[in-house]
């Protein structure tokens, strides 16, 4: 259901942008995959709805029935957003633009989520963590990505994080957390390994993922806003 807000009328302090972007053709498939659900698309629109709801809900963050988008990698409209979620990027097949406008979003300030992608060995495909590695090294190449643990600030932005461990939604293959930073150590793109937060996020309500695992991402994803508006 569309995010409530206390205070119509004003304009939202965030938006939860979503990047369109180009996917490789495999995915099409998937038995339960559609034309109409490319790999950016999924859980859209139920989870990004869910969590801006939630966002003003447990922060005070105004938010409106609105402050949820889909741009495009390639527009320069991903400019105007400090916050990108970034859904299956192990699919990504990125043209020279959209390489360009990555870097150059994260090279102005951007925080980018990348979410809900997996270990080769799981849909015996390519190791999709390098996927991601391969297009950032491209945008930037003087950054790198590694893996985070639990002393992370971004863990403790706003809810304090106990734990990194969760219930593995890809068979046995444990979540990892990885992360890049700028030249003063400050958080600009987190990648959810292993791990697909936006589905329990759109999942929370139905009973069908374990609540402590659904509570947990509510307050990562949370996490993950408040310290991209606060860096």
């Amino acid at each position: 259901r569309p995010a409530i807000s206390d205070w119509a009328g004003q304009d939202p302090e965030f938006v939860f942008a979503r990047l369109a972007c180009s996917n490789r053709d495999s995915w099409m498939y998937w038995p339960n995959y559609w034309p109409d659900n490319p790999p950016w698309h999924h859980d859209y629109p139920s989870s990004d709805e869910f969590l801006i709801r939630l966002l003003h809900e447990l922060t005070g963050v105004h938010v409106t029935p609105d402050s949820y988008k889909v741009v495009r990698l390639d527009s320069p409209q991903i400019f105007k957003y400090p916050f990108l979620y970034l859904s299956e990027p192990g699919f990504m097949v990125l043209n020279d633009k959209e390489i360009e406008n990555l870097g150059e979003y994260i090279r102005r300030g951007g925080f980018v989520m990348a979410d809900d992608f997996r270990t080769a060995a799981y849909l015996h495909g390519p190791e999709e963590l390098e996927v991601l590695r391969y297009y950032l090294k491209r945008a930037l190449p003087d950054r790198e990505l590694v893996r985070l643990d639990l002393s992370h600030p971004v863990f403790h932005s706003f809810f304090d994080i106990d734990t990194l461990s969760m219930q593995a939604p890809y068979g046995d293959f444990a979540p990892q957390f990885w992360g890049m930073s700028d030249e003063h150590g400050t958080l600009q793109l987190i990648a959810n390994y292993n791990n697909d937060i936006g589905d329990y996020w759109k999942y929370l309500d139905r009973g069908d993922k374990p609540l402590k695992d659904s509570s947990r991402a509510i307050r990562l994803g949370i996490n993950y806003v408040i310290y991209a508006m606060s860096h």
